[in-house]
């Protein structure tokens, strides 16, 4: 096997510490209409399941990467999906249900973007301002947070309505591995559901499975990589078909600008890493307003080896941060929340 083979993909290899357990207090139930929900517990109180829905696309150019995410309203609550800084040159994307509130209770919402990244912070033991990411880290994190999903899931004793191995949840994770270079990884997590009497089920999350988008294959295009959730949401087909199709909202883009118009062909061959990346943020700008529903808001970062992750649009929507997350961006850096300084 060559170096560039190599390179390819990332083994994953086994974590053998103790993965901390976030412990969620509600009784929940989900609808089959994507995972939002609301049901009563046994106290007769009202639990809500807020979802992160919509378009995510990572286009991973020549001098860096972008993501943009746009909103898809499939019900009142509803969050785009959520783009969560996770070291200074990573960040992971959540797709399904991400918040979870029991109006009756006084209990402030639980929000699984501010889980994942306090998961994140404290990988391997390392303190929060470090940022840094050892070999397993894919793997780590996944495990991590599947021990939110089944800390949710242990509460969720209606019938979901799923079919066998539903998702359930999708974490996206884009960035630079050091020595490696860009990666992108889906990580899915399925579902299942036994009827333990009546109407009561147990629910289970299954380990993710990890999937590798980014590099692809040795001889397979580079080129956008786009998800949406619900998985099969009926909305528009993604963004590189209607390019490929001359899709009227798509099409007049590469006329507009020479950058947008190299972008578009580009993608179109399946060579996306001889983009210059900032083309490619106004190529996905431009490209989402065209598709996404009219005041869906959006979320979108760049990240580059020198600057690391940089906001562009729509950090206001994630969970502020903890009194102790505020204290570590006053004692180091980089921050979670701005670029940190070039060298």
């Amino acid at each position: 096997m060559n170096t560039r083979q190599r390179r390819s993909r990332r083994s994953l290899w086994p974590i053998g510490w103790a993965l901390a357990v976030f412990l969620l207090a509600s009784p929940t139930a989900l609808s089959p209409q994507g995972l939002s929900a609301r049901s009563p517990n046994q106290n007769g109180d009202e639990v809500v399941a807020n979802l992160s829905a919509g378009r995510v696309a990572v286009l991973v150019g020549k001098d860096g990467i972008a993501v943009a995410t746009a909103e898809s309203a499939v019900e009142p609550g509803t969050l785009p999906p959520l783009i969560v800084p996770l070291s200074s040159m990573r960040v992971g994307v959540l797709l399904g249900p991400v918040e979870w509130i029991a109006p009756d209770t006084g209990r402030p919402p639980i929000r699984l973007d501010a889980e994942l990244r306090r998961n994140a912070a404290g990988f391997g033991g390392n303190k929060p301002s470090n940022y840094e990411m050892p070999a397993t880290d894919v793997e780590g994190i996944g495990l991590g947070f599947l021990e939110t999903l089944r800390a949710v899931a242990a509460q969720l004793h209606a019938s979901l309505h799923l079919g066998p191995r539903e998702l359930f949840a999708e974490l996206v994770l884009v960035g630079y591995a050091p020595g490696y270079g860009p990666e992108v990884w889906s990580l899915r997590y399925r579902v299942e559901q036994e009827a333990l009497r009546g109407d009561f089920y147990r629910t289970i999350v299954h380990r993710p499975e990890y999937i590798q988008l980014y590099p692809p294959d040795k001889g397979q295009p580079r080129t956008l990589m786009e998800m949406r959730y619900p998985p099969n949401d009926p909305a528009d087909a993604p963004i590189l078909e209607l390019l490929k199709s001359n899709d009227a909202r798509i099409a007049p883009l590469r006329g507009a600008d020479p950058g947008l118009g190299r972008a578009a062909d580009l993608l179109g061959r399946g060579e996306s890493q001889k983009i210059k990346i900032d083309d490619g943020l106004e190529f996905l700008r431009a490209a989402f307003q065209g598709v996404s529903p009219h005041g869906a808001r959006q979320m979108l970062v760049k990240i580059t080896e020198r600057d690391g992750v940089e906001w562009l649009a729509g950090e206001s929507l994630l969970a502020p941060l903890t009194q102790q997350e505020q204290n570590d961006k006053k004692q180091a850096g980089p921050s979670l929340r701005k670029k940190p300084t070039s060298p």
